[in-house]
């Protein structure tokens, strides 16, 4: 709470119609912690989000780490059967909802339009309620992720993550109490993490928005510009919608100063356009980072060398941070000679802790280091492919789990994103494996600028893929599909291209 002490009347979030400054937060955050701790909500307690971008929602996560609750944000469009699951690992004490959820494991205090506060008392958190110190090690939230056995999973993070990225922010972007960051990513996904800790722990104010119940992206453009932001951090894809709608623009855009991305990558044709655009008003920053690694772990800030990278890379993901340490392994666990790509194993005291009951997932993923078993080394395997340059900087390969076998040969399905990605016209592609009337085959769906025969899209691959890389479908869509974080859906591709057989 110092940061809020420093300046209580700075404006600490940037509503549409309202500002909340962080004297007004911090008392809301204050009430909200001694109304959960007479409600019996203790130190390692999980309390359970269900609830949109309100001042209400920012104080309750704040009053959660103040007692040293782990919170976690259930996403309010969820279909019911997907928030039940997830209640069911977590089995909360306390759920806040907008929608009609119910908790089979705690209370439920709903929270609709006009309601945020009626819940709250005036009592005030007394002194047994700090007895117990919260240490670095002690979780501080609950993100889930999609699983590979199709249930989600919770990822454990610990304060000492949070308070590394807070680090990294303020010395990286040189954050202070004058800036104003979005927060346009949802609260329950990973990258808002960044926006809610960078953010308000630097002083700087934060400007929600909501996407999810506006789509339309000239209106984030226009909240943006009304909050005047200066700091956004958002996918690949975000930028790239702005970019086809013309909204990309220092004039659409004029208090950015920091442009930041992540969570898939940035064709490098795209990325030269977005650079010369800002080239002397903003910073681009590239970071990565799996939702296990506290948000971020390595960053890279894009300049003129990067962009001469071919069209068939991405930008490279930067260097490890300082508290972060990591090992490129090969399919037999042994290190990798540099240069050459193997997965990326992630270790350091901000790693997560694991993953909330589900000792059988944290077991595969969270590993002790194989290189040696004389004492207890934990690493995360990213299940990430990349390679490290002599300048320490890591380059994405590809996902473990997207390499495929077609008759005898390995293959990345991103490289054949990218080489029809390179062609011009093209604004993004995904290559997708189907089961085909001669065996398994590959596919393509992509979008364009421009229509674009087929013959085309293949005489590109035949230049820059072997033979057996190359797609025997084709399609060409108005948009790809994208899943609820923004991202684009590979899964729905091929589901989508399946159907069109």
């Amino acid at each position: 709470m110092e940061i809020a002490d420093a300046d209580q009347t700075a404006p600490a979030l940037i509503l549409r119609d309202t500002v909340c400054s962080f004297g007004e937060l911090k008392s809301l955050a204050e009430h909200c912690a001694a109304e959960l701790f007479i409600r019996g909500i203790v130190k390692g307690d999980v309390v359970a989000l269900q609830l949109p971008k309100r001042r209400i929602t920012y104080a309750l996560l704040l009053g959660c780490l103040k007692l040293g609750v782990p919170y976690v944000f259930i996403d309010p469009k969820n279909p019911a059967e997907r928030s039940l699951r997830i209640l069911e690992q977590l089995r909360p004490k306390l759920l806040f909802s907008s929608s009609d959820t119910t908790n089979p494991f705690g209370a439920v205090v709903k929270l609709s339009d006009g309601t945020d506060y009626d819940w709250l008392g005036d009592a005030t958190l007394p002194p047994a309620a700090a007895a117990q110190p919260i240490t670095g090690t002690d979780p501080a939230y609950v993100m889930f992720t999609s699983g590979s056995t199709g249930e989600p999973k919770g990822a454990v993070i610990p304060h000492q993550g949070v308070l590394s990225l807070i680090a990294w922010a303020k010395e990286m972007l040189r954050a202070s109490p004058n800036e104003r960051f979005t927060s346009i990513n949802p609260l329950h996904f990973d990258n808002s993490v960044f926006d809610v800790y960078c953010g308000l722990f630097n002083g700087a104010a934060l400007v929600p928005i909501e996407t999810s119940e506006v789509s339309n992206p000239a209106s984030w453009v226009k909240m943006i510009r009304a909050g005047q932001a200066s700091v956004m951090f958002a996918v690949p894809t975000l930028f790239l919608i702005l970019d086809q709608l013309g909204l990309l623009t220092p004039q659409a855009l004029p208090d950015l100063r920091v442009f930041q991305f992540g969570g898939e990558g940035y064709p490098i044709g795209k990325l030269r356009e977005f650079y010369a655009r800002f080239a002397g008003r903003a910073r681009l920053i590239n970071v990565y980072g799996p939702t296990e690694t506290s948000c971020i772990c390595s960053s890279i800030e894009i300049i003129p060398d990067i962009l001469t990278a071919p069209d068939t890379e991405f930008p490279p993901l930067g260097a490890m941070h300082p508290d972060f340490t990591h090992v490129i392994l090969d399919e037999e666990q042994r290190p990798v000679p540099l240069g050459e790509a193997g997965e990326l194993w992630i270790g350091g005291p901000c790693v997560g802790l694991g993953y909330y009951a589900n000792g059988q997932e944290t077991a595969a993923k969270f590993r002790q280091d194989p290189r040696h078993d004389r004492y207890r080394s934990i690493f995360y395997r990213s299940g990430d492919r990349v390679r490290e340059d002599e300048h320490a900087r890591l380059w994405f390969h590809g996902r473990v789990d997207n390499q495929v076998k077609i008759r005898g040969h390995r293959i990345e399905l991103e490289e054949i994103d990218l080489a029809v990605q390179s062609l011009a016209g093209v604004r993004r592609a995904l290559a997708v494996v189907l089961d085909g009337s001669d065996g398994t085959e590959i596919a393509v769906a992509y979008v364009a600028d421009r229509v674009i025969p087929s013959r085309e899209i293949t005489a590109r691959c035949r230049e820059m893929l072997p033979a057996y890389m190359c797609p025997a479908k084709i399609v060409q869509l108005d948009e790809l599909p994208r899943n609820a974080n923004g991202k684009v859906d590979r899964k729905a591709a091929r589901a989508f291209i399946e159907q069109m057989a």
